[in-house]
C-alpha cells in the first residue's frame, strides 16, 4: 500500500544519506588557528575514525553524521600541558577529569615517579587514561616523594637512562627539582642520563649560593633543556628595576628553553609582565596543576593561557606555545596539530569578555583585572566529543523520544 511504500522510501532514502556522510564530526564556522600550517582564519574541521580528515573553507553539513555549530569560537588543536602532577605528588591529580574539560589532551607529568616508580604510575595513572599521559623521569629513583628528591645515593643515572630507554614511546625526558644540598651532582646526574637516551631535561631548582641561575643556564644545561617556573619570584628574572637580568638573555641565546609552569607558587604578574614588555616570551606554556594550584589560582591551561592575554601576548602565540611547540619538545609532532590524517585531538575555546580577576602567585595571591578570559567550550579526544559544556554536538531536548506506554 501507499504508506508502506512511502516509509520504505524514507528508509532508502536515509540509508543513502548516511553513505554520504563520510565524516563524523564537523566543527563548522569557527575561527582556526593551527600554527603548524600556519592557519589562523575561518576553516571548518571535520573527523573521521578518530583523525582529522579534512580542514576547509567550507565543508557541507550533509556530508557530516554530527554538526556543531562553533561560530564566534576559536579551534586550535588539543592543548599540549608538559609540565602538572598526577603521580608520586601528594596533591597529585586525574589527568581526565582536571585535563579534559579544560581542553588539554596531552599531559607530562613532571617527575612524579623515578625509576624504581615509573611502572606502577604506567599501570595506575597512564594506561587507563583518555588523555595522553606521558612522564618526565625524576632523577630520583622513587619519584617525587619528599625526602627521596634529597638522597643523592637514590639518584642514579644508569637505572634512569635504562628505564627511559625501556620506555621510550612513554618517557620524554628527564626532571630534577627540589634538591636544597650543595653542588650540582642532582642536575649533572639527570643530564646524563637524558643525554644517553637524546632526551631533554627539565630543572626546577631555586638559586642558592651554591648553585646560581647564571651558573645553572650557561655552564649546565644543554641546548633544548627547559627551566621551568620561568616567571617565579623564587628564581626572578628581572632584577631590582624589572629588568631581564642578562644571563637568562644569554641562557636562551644558547638554546635553554624557559617553561612557564605556573604552579601554585611560581607565577608573578609583575615578573612575568616585564619579562613579556621587554620580549622575553616563554618558549612552552604549561600549568604545573595539582591540587593546590588549581584551588588557589585555578592554574588550569586555559586561566594561564588568559593571564599571558592580560599580559600583552598575542592569542595565536599563545596558541603556538600551548599546541605545536610543547609537542615538538616532547618529541610527538604527531600531536598540536591539525594536520589531515593525525589525531583528532582539538580543543574548542571561547574568548569571553567582560569584567575578571586574574589570580597570580608567589609571596601572596594578587588580582590582575582583565576584560577576556580564555574558556573550553568543547574537547575531542580522538574524534570523540569528551567535553561540550554548551551541548553543540548534542540533539535538542525537544527529540527525546515519548516514554514508553508499556513501562
Amino acid at each position: 500500500n501507499t504508506p508502506s511504500r512511502l516509509r520504505d522510501q524514507e528508509l532508502v532514502t536515509e540509508m543513502s544519506n548516511d553513505q554520504l556522510r563520510k565524516y563524523d564530526l564537523l566543527l563548522k564556522g569557527g575561527r582556526l588557528i593551527d600554527p603548524a600550517s600556519d592557519r589562523d582564519g575561518q576553516f571548518d574541521v571535520a573527523t573521521s575514525g578518530g583523525h582529522i580528515a579534512l580542514v576547509d573553507k567550507d565543508i557541507s553539513p550533509n556530508l557530516a553524521r554530527t554538526v556543531a555549530d562553533v561560530s564566534g569560537l576559536v579551534v586550535t588543536p588539543g592543548l599540549v600541558d608538559l609540565h602538572a602532577h598526577f603521580y608520586g605528588y601528594s596533591a597529585s591529580i586525574l589527568p581526565d577529569a582536571h585535563c579534559l574539560p579544560e581542553g588539554t589532551t596531552t599531559v607530562v607529568d613532571a617527575g612524579g615517579s623515578g625509576h624504581l616508580t615509573f611502572d606502577d604510575f604506567n599501570e595506575q595513572i597512564i594506561a587507563p587514561a583518555i588523555t595522553n599521559v606521558f612522564a618526565l623521569l625524576n632523577i630520583a629513583g622513587e619519584g617525587m616523594v619528599g625526602e627521596p628528591e634529597q638522597d643523592l645515593d637514590g639518584m642514579d643515572s644508569e637505572l634512569t637512562a635504562l628505564k627511559i630507554a625501556q620506555r621510550p614511546d612513554l618517557i620524554v625526558g628527564v626532571k630534577v627539582a627540589h634538591y636544597m644540598g650543595p653542588g650540582w651532582e642532582p642536575l649533572d646526574r639527570g643530564i646524563q642520563a637524558a643525554e644517553e637516551n637524546g632526551v631533554y631535561l627539565m630543572v626546577d631548582q631555586s638559586p642558592i649560593h651554591t648553585r646560581p641561575m647564571d651558573e645553572m643556564m650557561l655552564e649546565h644545561l644543554r641546548p633544548g633543556d627547559m627551566v621551568t617556573h620561568c616567571y617565579a619570584l623564587s628564581k626572578p628574572m628581572t632584577d631590582i628595576h624589572d629588568k631581564v637580568k642578562p644571563h637568562f638573555i644569554q641562557a636562551r641565546e644558547r638554546g635553554v628553553q624557559f617553561d612557564v609552569g605556573h604552579g601554585a607558587g611560581s607565577f608573578s604578574f609583575r615578573i612575568a609582565k616585564a619579562a613579556i614588555e621587554q620580549g622575553f616570551l616563554p618558549d612552552t606554556i604549561s600549568t604545573d596543576m595539582h591540587r593546590a594550584s588549581i584551588l588557589a589560582n585555578q592554574a588550569t591551561m586555559p586561566e594561564t593561557m588568559s593571564k599571558l592575554l592580560a599580559l600583552g601576548m598575542e592569542l595565536p602565540e599563545i596558541i603556538r606555545r600551548s599546541t605545536w611547540d610543547p609537542a615538538q619538545a616532547i618529541g610527538h609532532p604527531e600531536l598540536g596539530n591539525l594536520g589531515q590524517t593525525v589525531p583528532a585531538d582539538i580543543a574548542v575555546l571561547n574568548i569571553t569578555e567582560g569584567e575578571f580577576g586574574l589570580v597570580d602567585n608567589g609571596t601572596d595571591n594578587r588580582v590582575y583585572k582583565s576584560d577576556k578570559r580564555i574558556v573550553c567550550e568543547m574537547t575531542i579526544k580522538n574524534g570523540q566529543v569528551v567535553w561540550d559544556k554548551n551541548g553543540r554536538s548534542r540533539d535538542d531536548w525537544s527529540s527525546t523520544p515519548p516514554t514508553n506506554p508499556v513501562l
